[in-house]
């Protein structure tokens, strides 16, 4: 029964418009964003280069020194870049905000704002800056040292000064700052890291990380109006009560409907992962490196599944529940939330429904937060199940009196 109804339930989503509208746009969307970033210059590193590109650093004395030198460059353009809703917004201070400023720098390193300027343009002049490489590499080395007995709690209550005067959603904020400031790589660590990127990673799971970075952005919101329309068609095309008399259980009816609209939503994600990793092994080929032919598989699977999983379950739900087009709505607004609401986009997965990765490789990091990646989509697997299991619980209420769509709770909840 369950396997027959599956089938007509995969049939159903291929005569549904919505469904070739998802694919076409999530076609595109993807298209659009992600490119052959970080291959182009894959190499092994070597002795004696100039630089080694860079990584974060969770030195409290380097995030101060670091934060301070973005901050130096912030006042002397005289803009600061702040993201209070998720979108953009410069904000141009006062001149006694400047004046404020300029005084919690002061405090910070021990010079004044004065001799602080001249070093830096010292600093960047020394440096050619002809390629975005070596820009980079200028950037990242650029530092203000902290005075002497200058703390790190001193340091925390300077950069909520500097919050207050700038705005929410500024690079000052605790969660900002102790997650993006870089630092340059030694031959050492560009080795490791190296290393890990074609041993563990073999280049196609890496690459396959940043594919689900820029997918799970679009499939936090997409998977929504397939859910939605599926769960609303019965009572579009009027066939709510021949459903309701057949001998199948609310189980195996939600479930088949459930997971035909899962396996349809999945392939063609699969599908785009099996097409993007083709350059990467070619890339790893021509290096003598042997590629993971499975990767397309293996990472979708862990880091986008359990998504699609949660995004489709909690729509089959809420539209059950309501008869209504609110899982629309709702979701579409979780889903921006936890976009916007990323303190950073490598990482930092906590229980965000959009899991960010947004760069190739750091092996070695992902390596260390993976725990925290499993514990985030096993969390959204249980959420699916739960809200699979309440929509059935709705459903066949709903089936007892008759079909009562839209009036589940004034029938009697």
């Amino acid at each position: 029964m369950f396997g027959v109804l599956f089938l007509k339930e995969c049939r159903q989503v291929l005569k549904s418009l919505i469904y070739y509208i998802f694919v076409v746009v999530f076609i595109l969307s993807i298209n659009g964003q992600i490119g052959s970033e970080g291959l182009e210059h894959l190499q092994e590193p070597q002795p004696g280069q100039a630089y080694y590109g860079r990584t974060v650093t969770k030195d409290k004395t380097m995030i101060m020194e670091g934060t301070l030198a973005n901050l130096m460059q912030d006042v002397y353009r005289g803009s600061f870049a702040t993201y209070p809703l998720g979108f953009y917004k410069g904000v141009k201070l006062t001149d006694g905000e400047r004046k404020q400023v300029e005084e919690i720098l002061e405090g910070c390193t021990g010079k004044s704002y004065e001799m602080l300027e001249k070093e830096m343009m010292q600093h960047f002049e020394k440096y050619e800056q002809s390629t975005m490489e070596e820009a980079m590499a200028v950037e990242a080395e650029y530092k203000l040292p902290i005075k002497e007995g200058f703390t790190y709690e001193e340091f925390e209550t300077a950069m909520d000064e500097v919050c207050s005067i700038v705005g929410k959603g500024s690079f000052y904020e605790k969660a900002q700052y102790e997650n993006r400031i870089y630092v340059p790589m030694t031959y050492e660590q560009a080795k490791e890291e190296f290393d890990a990127l074609c041993g563990k990673d073999q280049i196609t799971r890496a690459y396959m990380r940043l594919f689900c970075d820029y997918a799970g952005i679009f499939l936090a919101i997409l998977p929504i109006f397939v859910g939605v329309s599926r769960a609303l068609r019965d009572k579009r095309v009027k066939v709510q009560q021949v459903v309701f008399s057949k001998p199948a259980s609310g189980m195996v009816i939600i479930g088949s409907r459930y997971l035909a609209n899962l396996v349809m939503i999945s392939i063609p994600v699969f599908a785009m992962a099996f097409l993007l990793q083709y350059p990467c092994c070619e890339m790893a080929r021509s290096m003598g490196i042997q590629a993971n032919p499975l990767a397309f598989l293996k990472v979708p699977c862990l880091w986008l599944l359990p998504e699609i999983m949660i995004v489709l379950a909690l729509s089959f739900f809420i539209t059950e529940f309501t008869d209504s087009i609110l899982a629309v709505v709702v979701q579409t607004a979780w889903g921006i939330g936890s976009l916007f609401g990323a303190d950073t986009l490598v990482g930092n997965f906590g229980l965000r429904l959009v899991t960010r990765w947004n760069t190739f490789g750091e092996s070695l990091l992902y390596a260390s937060l993976e725990k925290d990646l499993l514990w985030n989509k096993g969390y959204y697997c249980f959420l699916a199940a739960v809200c699979i299991i309440l929509t059935v619980i709705v459903y066949e209420r709903k089936r007892k009196k008759g079909g009562a769509y839209g009036k589940v709770c004034k029938a009697g909840c």
